[in-house]
């Protein structure tokens, strides 16, 4: 038998159920409660709808209309009435009735008078009927008060006191339903107060409610539990749970009062009321202004360092919340008491920094608040005095004092820990050196050297210090290298060679910025001579080279030391003579030379290429570094000038010393001097760098005393070649910045080259050719037809990487073209994709791949121009492909489906942007060539997998007409294909639309499709639920290379999977019972798809053909008729 409380509490919760029941402003209360509960036998439903019945005949005799208002007002006249004889089940109903009817009364409906008598009336009928009244009508009473105080004049204390106090009387009852109903409704109205006499009245009746709880706290404040059998003890927590609630919106002084109560009860140690009390601070602080918290603010900061202080002894996320309170007290304290705020700093950070050696999570909650705390609150101007920094005299200055006192405690932190200390002390203290910048120099000296020492002792791996060298990288970013450098000198000592300090070498490589080119040649260059030197004198061979291998470290920070320079202009003059000696004797400083000129060049003109203004500096983060914000040297567009006119000033010595180095050292050496030779090229004047060119020509006797290119001769024709390759390489890296003479002897070189070279010169000389045409917009234009005759009139090759920079200038000549309207660009326009069609059909996959990429990057060059005449350009091009649909030769068709097919299997919308492209395509069909109607059902089938049912559906009929009379050819496969096709087009807009729109003359063929389909189990409503069709990804997810395209796997082994597989499958795969999209393949694998699929498709149709004629036999139980079917069977399938 069912629990009687429990019954109680479910018809509790069902009339509250029904309180909530909302209605319009126009509903008959009654009637819609007929409807709804006409039919129930539970024994509130039928008093409710009694007691409705009741009230509407009341207002029907005193003809007022039935609305809320007047259920309303019958209601409480009925309850005035009656209160007195009706007994608790009446109550109940008349209470559910009039919590449905108030929400439903429009706004200023009751005037202030009415709803000041019906609060009284509901009030005295709580005093004189509440003790024996259910959990549920109290709550509905509780909520009509609530409701009835907004229709009170909320401007007048008087009107709205009673209900007022009610509700706060309520909130904190000890039935939950009733005070949370209470809770809410006395937090909206704390809201809906505008006037400061009510808000201070109300105010005034919370603290004094407050107050009278205060022995009864102050007692339970000594206990960790509260015991709940006890009603009084609870009453306290309800109280701090109202608080919590309504403090934001109480007067400020009386929230004032409250915090200082509430201090009064927050003890160093956990308690039952702890969790309460902070959460009320954390409320009051999130809303409050500042003059709350200045006055208490030393009291507030005191109690709760004290109790954070104590860690582990008190529970985690009380003390998690009580540190969060004090970084919220000292944000307000920063804005409004600068005073108090210097004051409070340290005590602060000394309390939130002894939780970084707790367990994890606590101790990484500190560590965020702390990373806050520093990034507010610790800056450098923090320490300004009169607009200067007090390095010598910081000990005078009451904000240095705290500075001072912060850092002690983090220093104390690392003294403290035993052995490394961990992540989270160390992130803080990056975090502080980052902050303070420069200024840690003066304030945190002493945690650098005991970061040091941490790093010396420390015995393991590099991940056992990971966070230690990060920790110190974020001090030399801050501080700089010559300020670390002084602090922790690298030295060498003569006697026994002995190094210290050498392990913040790989730190320094990493993290050093905004340094001193003038500091690396007076103090690290010295330094790394010393080690060479000593490396020389040392008899140990393995001594010699630990030596040896320490001076190229130093001297590899050469890069490092051009990140950012601040005296590039100043220094880089001499810095040069250096670079030039190392590049002639020393070769281990090539690459490192040729990185650090590429970073001097390139940081200045990514700064003058920035839009920003021309007072605003740009910083920029150190690249592969760990550090989030970093101190880095900021450059400005006029500090950037003047560095490019420094290095422009040098750059003739050092292009000659490079291009002198270029051309002996091997290849993989000249793609790093190439990159550094482009840079500097880039920032020279051209005749400078068209000397160096003609130089190099004149040397190598690939041109005569005029000025023309000589023909290589028959003898030491190895070596010439190799000679012109290296110089073609030269002339590619001089392109950009290169003005027109430069462009025009770059361009004869190249002619040349491409009319005599063999292959490898061919392929240099194209790729410095597409590298012209990039570079220089004008030249395309002024030079196009010249170009296109040239290129078109040198034979084509099988060499794929020679094919891609053949194809790699005819994508910057054909979108040139096609961006232009010119006639004679359109002409030769076609002939470019002549031969670009015709590399689809070239034997050799790796070929036909090299077309297939370059046409879609041609695609995507058009689609994301920015010109306005892009999109126009992206039809041309299919416009222009479409042509060749109409040639005569079936290679050329073909090949131009071919290329459709890619186009649309990259982005399918082409087919709805271009209507005329799939009937077009289809058109072919009518013919005869074998290799066009293969080439146009494997476009059939890309258009079909790709597109969305929803605009595959207005092409169906142009499809089924188009492929269905191939389903009659079965060689060459076509039956399979269409076969395939048709079974896409199937799943995706279903079985039905494909009925309707076949042919009388191929239902046959479609049937049995659909009946092979079918066996598959489920497959049936799979297949004729277009719903279930995946959607097609974007072209975007496709993505932009051929080689990304994906394949499509069949749901079940396409059309005649075996019965007994079928019977292992649970449900079938995919969408539907068709295709799943799967991982990226290679191009290779999407050329074989199609093959593939039909050789699938072949085996299927005739396993599933011998599975029919057999069961067709053995039904009949002819053994003869089943032989006969099967040689017929197998005959058809020949």
């Amino acid at each position: 038998m069912k629990n009687p409380n429990a019954m109680e509490e479910d018809d509790n919760t069902e009339e509250e159920q029904l309180a909530d029941a909302i209605f319009t402003e126009k509903s008959d209360i009654c009637q819609s409660l007929m409807n709804r509960y006409a039919k129930s036998s539970a024994p509130q439903h039928r008093h409710l709808i009694a007691t409705a019945a009741a009230v509407r005949s009341i207002i029907t005799a005193e003809a007022l209309p039935l609305t809320p208002l007047s259920y309303f007002a019958a209601v409480v006249t009925t309850i005035v009435n009656s209160s007195e004889t009706l007994d608790s089940t009446g109550i109940a109903a008349l209470s559910t009735l009039l919590s449905m009817v108030l929400p439903a009364v429009p706004a200023q409906a009751i005037t202030h008078p009415k709803a000041v008598e019906a609060v009284s009336v509901l009030v005295e009928l709580l005093r004189s009927r509440g003790e024996g009244m259910a959990a549920s009508s109290l709550r509905a009473v509780v909520k009509c008060l609530g409701v009835l105080v907004g229709f009170c004049d909320l401007e007048d204390w008087d009107s709205v006191s009673l209900g007022f106090e009610t509700l706060l009387k309520f909130s904190v009852d000890k039935r939950p339903k009733v005070r949370k109903c209470a809770q809410a409704f006395l937090e909206r109205v704390f809201k809906s107060f505008q006037s400061t006499t009510v808000t201070k009245e109300a105010s005034k009746l919370v603290l004094s409610l407050f107050k009278s709880y205060m022995p009864l706290a102050v007692r339970l404040n000594s206990l960790k539990t509260v015991d709940g059998s006890k009603p009084e003890n609870l009453e306290i927590l309800h109280m701090l749970g109202v608080l919590k609630l309504i403090v934001p919106y109480l007067s400020v002084k009386v929230g004032l009062k409250i915090l200082l109560e509430l201090l009064k009860l927050m003890n160093a140690q956990f308690s039952a009321l702890t969790r309460h009390i902070l959460k009320i601070i954390e409320a009051l602080f999130e809303t409050s202004r500042v003059e709350v918290i200045i006055p208490e603010a030393d009291n507030i900061i005191s109690s709760l360092s004290s109790y954070v202080l104590l860690g582990e002894k008190n529970p985690a996320d009380t003390v998690i919340c009580a540190a969060t309170v004090l970084r919220g007290t000292l944000d307000k304290l920063d804005a409004g008491e600068r005073s108090a705020w210097i004051r409070n700093l340290p005590l602060v950070f000394r309390s939130v920094a002894g939780l970084l050696t707790s367990e994890a999570s606590t101790a990484s909650q500190a560590s965020t608040i702390l990373k806050e705390l520093i990034k507010h609150h610790m800056d450098q101007r923090t320490l300004l005095i009169n607009g200067s920094i007090p390095f010598q005299d910081a000990s005078e200055n009451t904000e240095s004092s705290a500075i001072k006192s912060i850092c002690a405690v983090f220093e104390n932190a690392l003294n403290t820990c035993d052995g490394i200390p961990n992540e989270h002390v160390l992130d803080v203290i990056s975090v502080l050196f980052l902050k303070l910048g420069e200024m840690s120099y003066f304030f945190m000296k002493d945690i650098v050297l005991k970061l040091a020492d941490l790093t010396s002792c420390a015995n393991g791996d590099i991940s056992d210090t990971r966070h230690l060298q990060e920790c110190i990288g974020s001090a030399v970013t801050a501080l700089g290298p010559e300020r670390i450098l002084t602090l922790l000198p690298i030295s060498l000592d003569a006697e026994n060679f002995t190094c210290s300090n050498i392990w913040l070498v790989p730190i320094l490589n990493k993290y050093v910025v905004g340094a001193s080119l003038r500091y690396f040649m007076e103090h690290i260059m010295p330094l790394a001579e010393s080690f060479k030197r000593a490396s020389h004198k040392v008899k140990k061979s393995v001594i010699g080279e630990d030596l040896q291998a320490h001076a190229h470290g130093l001297w590899g920070l050469l890069p490092v030391f051009c990140r950012y320079p601040t005296d590039t202009r100043q220094s880089f003059g001499s810095l040069t003579k250096h670079l030039i000696s190392f590049l002639k004797k020393n070769s281990f400083m090539h690459e490192s030379i040729a990185i650090s000129l590429q970073e001097l060049v390139n940081q200045n003109r990514s700064i003058l290429r920035s839009s920003e203004g021309d007072c605003e500096s740009n910083t920029y983060a150190i690249k592969d570094s760990m550090i989030q914000s970093s101190s880095v040297a900021s450059y400005s567009k006029k500090t950037a000038t003047k560095n490019i006119g420094a290095l422009a000033s040098c750059s003739m010595e050092l292009l000659q010393a490079l291009t002198d180095l270029f051309f002996g050292s091997p290849p993989e050496k000249r793609s790093y001097l190439k990159d550094a030779i482009g840079c500097l090229a880039s920032i020279s004047d051209s005749s400078i760098t068209k000397r160096i060119l003609i130089s190099s020509l004149e040397r190598l006797e690939l041109i005569n005393g005029v000025g023309e290119f000589e023909n290589v001769g028959n003898s030491s024709t190895t070596e010439k070649d190799t000679q012109r390759r290296v110089t073609m390489e030269l002339a590619s890296s001089l392109v950009e910045g290169a003005n027109e003479d430069l462009i025009d002897l770059i361009y004869k070189f190249i002619r040349h080259t491409l009319l005599t070279a063999d292959e490898e010169g061919q392929c240099k000389a194209y790729y410095a050719l597409s590298r012209v045409l990039e570079e220089h917009a004008w030249f395309c234009s002024s030079q196009f037809v010249e170009l296109v005759e040239l290129l078109l009139g040198l034979k084509s090759t099988d060499d794929i990487t020679l094919l891609r920079s053949r194809f790699a200038c005819f994508h910057i000549l054909l979108v040139h073209a096609l961006k232009m309207s010119l006639e004679e660009e359109n002409t030769k326009a076609f002939l470019i994709l002549n031969e670009i069609i015709l590399t689809l059909k070239n034997s050799k996959e790796e070929v036909r791949k090299v077309a297939y990429d370059i046409l879609l990057v041609i695609s995507s060059s058009l689609e994301n121009s920015s010109s306005l005449s892009s999109e126009g350009s992206h039809q041309k091009l299919i416009s222009m492909i479409m042509g060749y649909l109409s040639g005569s030769s079936p290679h050329i068709k073909s090949g131009a489906v071919s290329v459709l097919s890619v186009l649309v299997y990259k982005d399918a919308d082409i087919c709805t942007s271009v209507p005329d492209l799939v009937p077009s395509v289809l058109a072919l069909l009518q013919g005869k060539a074998v290799e066009v109607v293969k080439a146009v059902l494997g476009f059939v089938k890309v258009v079909v997998s790709c597109l969305q049912a929803r605009d595959l559906q207005s092409f169906l009929t142009d499809v089924l007409n188009g492929v269905l009379p191939w389903s009659s050819v079965s060689r060459n496969h076509f039956r399979s294909k269409v076969t395939v096709i048709l079974e896409i087009v199937v799943r995706k807009c279903g079985s039905a639309a494909v009925k309707l729109l076949t042919p009388e003359k191929y239902k046959g063929f479609v049937k049995t499709v659909l009946e092979n389909r079918h066996n598959s189990k489920g497959s049936s409503k799979e297949a004729d639920d277009p719903e279930k069709e995946e959607k097609r990804p974007n072209a975007s997810s496709r993505g932009s290379d051929f080689t990304s395209l994906r394949q499509q796997k069949r749901g079940r082994k396409e059309l005649g999977l075996s019965l007994r597989k079928r019977k292992r499958e649970k449900q079938p795969d995919g969408i539907g019972s068709g295709m799943k999209r799967v991982k990226k393949a290679r191009h290779s694998n999407f050329l074989n798809h199609e093959k593939l699929t039909e050789g699938q498709a072949r085996g299927s149709v005739k396993k599933n053909m011998k599975r029919s004629s057999r069961r067709e036999a053995t039904s009949r139980g002819d053994g003869e008729r089943k032989k006969m079917a099967w040689k017929k069977q197998k005959k058809i399938h020949k």
